[in-house]
């Protein structure tokens, strides 16, 4: 993608699993160019998960009488290790590739709200999720009439140029339930809102949004966004080559 200007934009990258972390790099590839100059990656074990997880490794019986097996906690442990290791590996290649700065953690939390808090101190914020079909669908903006002061509509349709694809807008004063009813009935690549003048701000609206989706999801002026939590992540010096 031609670069879009010399911003120093900083965006947090966050998945609770690898595969929607890979799904959200491979967008993140495409963005490099938009003045990108520093990179975070947040794997986020789900607390949830973690206690609705069995003690040790156990059965569970369907009512059709089907055994299906249910992961312990040590398992979820050694499951999440080593996605947040292929994590912090496929964005170490993508900065050291594109020559941007990173840095990587790994925390316990809520995949959807404590990473809306953790983006407080970034310019974007990119939600890692699994696309639902391996055909690339289009680029979804939510977007202000006018594009947004952070340009949704261009960056949506440059996102859709790089990835080949078609690219739809849907205006941000469209009901919030008719946006994700749209959504669902679409096959989406990405999609992009601004958290400064979109619908979609809360921990709760942008996790019924990745519902409906399916996709990555781009917030802009993540700043804006809910601060639950006290989380700043911190630039490290890039890892030395040797």
């Amino acid at each position: 993608m031609a670069a879009q200007g010399t911003g120093h934009r900083r965006i947090l990258v966050g998945a609770g699993s690898f595969a929607d972390a890979r799904a959200a790099l491979a967008i993140l590839d495409r963005l490099a160019g938009f003045g990108i100059s520093d990179i975070g990656g947040l794997f986020l074990e789900d607390r949830g998960m973690m206690e609705a997880a069995a003690p040790r490794m156990s059965a569970l019986v369907s009512p059709r009488g089907a055994i299906r097996g249910m992961p312990s906690r040590q398992g979820l442990r050694l499951m999440w290790q080593s996605d947040a290791r292929a994590f912090r590996e496929q964005l170490m290649q993508l900065a050291a590739r594109r020559r941007l700065r990173w840095s990587f953690e790994r925390l316990p939390g809520d995949p959807v709200a404590d990473l809306c808090g953790a983006a407080q101190s970034w310019d974007w914020l990119l939600i890692g999720h699994l696309t639902s079909s391996r055909h690339t669908g289009k680029v979804v903006g939510v977007a202000h009439e006018d594009g947004g002061p952070d340009g949704v509509a261009d960056l949506a349709g440059a996102l859709a140029r790089s990835l080949r694809s078609g690219a739809e807008l849907i205006p941000d004063t469209t009901p919030e339930v008719d946006i994700l009813s749209r959504l669902g009935r679409l096959h989406a690549a990405a999609v992009v809102i601004d958290a400064a003048t979109g619908p979609f701000r809360s921990p709760a609206q942008i996790r019924a949004l990745l519902g409906a989706a399916r996709c990555p999801v781009l917030v802009l002026g993540a700043g804006r966004l809910p601060g639950l939590v006290e989380h700043s992540t911190q630039i490290p010096n890039p890892p030395d080559p040797g």
